[in-house]
């Protein structure tokens, strides 16, 4: 009896293998022919892999499956046309191309991960390198300067923005090329209903402009998959239809970005600049354009329209008059009588040292060029339209659905942009499954067999870097007198004793 069933999980381990090492989309064509609305057979196709969504994160996973997991099949769902036009909408007047708002500050693991996977796709050109990161608020005479050597030696840099139209495009094109390979790319193609049965997963899908002879309407055709991945963003369609809860709330904050001209700065575009109001911080990252700047200012929702509708001019001046104002000073811990009482004096007394404290913890580095403070480059236009987006900070209790459907990006999980943490989760999401997907494929089994590693390790490692997010959000955006102060001494702190520093620089690159 024990021989047979060892036999009979041999045989069945052998018939997973001869599948995941022969299957191929039964009908529908791999590759470039795939790319277009008139490819979509009657007939069921059935893929090993299927991903919904092509953006950044959904195209990362799809090449790392076809280069690391070759016997797996591999389709793509994309709702659009699967290309994007690299350059910014350009304020009236411009003629040359001027670098998108709608960038991503990319760690050096998460850059990294995207050169292995695209090799030559990403035009160093195009590519903004900056080694230091700037951050102060705006009632704190308390800095802190990140640089790149306080990541590991082999860091050149500390970050890197990029544009997500020009990552979009390279991406999609490399993958249209790989006509021979396992990938099927489906687009102007909408998800319309699933079906979880027996850890398989069939996918009633529409193409947009191929219409039904009967009705008249985008014609319905299903496909089934033994994994599906969901890249399909944060209203994710996919985590709706099975009733994944998206636990958070929303910040009552609205992001608003677009890209500036500078005049020349003697640092050029090699450090980004980050500070923190009343409402929210204030960002300026450098592009690949040595003259102009990415806004990321987060503020609240009737600040945002302000800041949308604004004169050209009166938006400059307010721009540099938030931007170019250095560490001030706090005010007072004690409130003082115009008197002499001892409690008086006492609490100047104390106001003193504290004083002392603040300055000469934030004047000891002033001596070293990289970490002394340095105002920004001052801004002299805008030149893209104004774009503004709501704030949430939101996690799925489970980063998977039975053995058959994984969740990565923004589908599993969104953050506040102050860290720049966004795509860099998500490509860690990528990183993290496809490693778990390849333990299938070289064992022959269905790829979401090992989808409860996946899960495990998206438990420890996402809601902390939420919370850690959420939590220093919660910490500026308290101003309170007290912990202004505490504040102040704390950030001094870290930038004076290189340990700390360099372990909070790691933890916030994802190294």
């Amino acid at each position: 009896m024990i021989r047979s069933s060892v036999n009979n999980i041999r045989s069945s381990l052998l018939q997973k293998s001869y599948r995941c090492l022969f299957s191929r989309p039964t009908t529908g064509v791999v590759g470039r022919r795939c790319f277009s609305s008139s490819t979509i057979k009657q007939e069921q196709e059935h893929y090993d892999v299927t991903i919904v969504g092509g953006g950044v994160v959904g195209l990362t996973m799809a090449k790392l499956l076809q280069e690391q997991c070759p016997s797996y099949s591999v389709a793509i769902l994309e709702r659009g046309s699967g290309f994007v036009s690299s350059s910014a909408s350009v304020a009236e007047g411009e003629k040359e191309e001027i670098p998108s708002p709608r960038s991503y500050a990319l760690s050096p693991k998460s850059l990294k991960l995207l050169q292995d996977a695209f090799p030559g796709e990403l035009n160093n050109k195009r590519l903004a390198n900056y080694n230091s990161m700037q951050v102060w608020e705006g009632s704190s005479p308390a800095m802190l300067v990140f640089s790149h050597l306080d990541l590991e030696e082999e860091s050149k840099y500390l970050g890197t923005c990029v544009e997500d139209s020009f990552l979009v495009q390279n991406l999609w094109s490399y993958l249209q090329e790989k006509e021979d390979r396992n990938i099927s790319l489906l687009t102007n193609t909408s998800l319309k209903d699933l079906d979880v049965k027996n850890d398989r997963v069939t996918l009633s899908i529409t193409n947009d402009g191929q219409k039904d002879s009967v009705n008249n309407d985008n014609r319905c055709d299903t496909l089934s998959t033994d994994l599906l991945i969901a890249a399909d963003g944060a209203g994710s369609p996919i985590r709706s239809q099975l009733g994944i809860p998206f636990h958070g709330f929303e910040y009552g904050r609205t992001a608003i970005t677009f890209t500036v001209e500078v005049n020349e700065h003697f640092l050029g575009n090699s450090r980004a600049y980050q500070r923190f109001l009343e409402n929210g911080p204030i960002a300026l990252l450098p592009t690949y354009s040595k003259n102009h700047f990415v806004v990321v200012w987060s503020t609240t929702p009737q600040h945002a329209k302000e800041i949308k509708s604004m004169d050209q001019t009166d938006l400059v001046q307010v721009l540099n008059d938030t931007l170019q104002r250095g560490p001030e000073r706090i005010d007072p811990l004690f409130e003082r009588e115009n008197t002499s009482s001892l409690m008086n004096n006492l609490a100047y007394g104390i106001d003193r040292v504290l004083d002392t404290v603040h300055y000469g913890m934030g004047m000891r580095h002033w001596s070293d060029d990289d970490a002394k403070f340095v105002a920004p480059p001052s801004i002299s236009k805008v030149v893209t339209q104004r774009f503004a987006f709501p704030l949430s900070c939101k996690v799925v209790p489970t980063f998977r659905y039975q053995q058959c459907v994984a969740l990565i990006g923004d589908a599993a999980h969104t953050v506040h942009p102050l860290a720049g943490q966004g795509l860099n989760l998500g490509l860690d999401d990528v990183d993290n499954l496809i490693s778990v997907i390849r333990k299938s494929h070289d064992a022959g089994m269905d790829p979401g067999i090992f989808l409860d590693e996946y899960q495990r390790n998206r438990q420890r490692r996402i809601p902390a870097m939420v919370g850690g997010i959420h939590a220093i959000h919660s910490l500026f955006e308290n101003k309170s007198t007290p912990l202004l102060h505490g504040k102040s001494i704390g950030l001094s702190l870290i930038n004076q004793v290189t340990p700390l520093r360099r372990q909070l620089a790691k933890i916030a690159t994802g190294m």
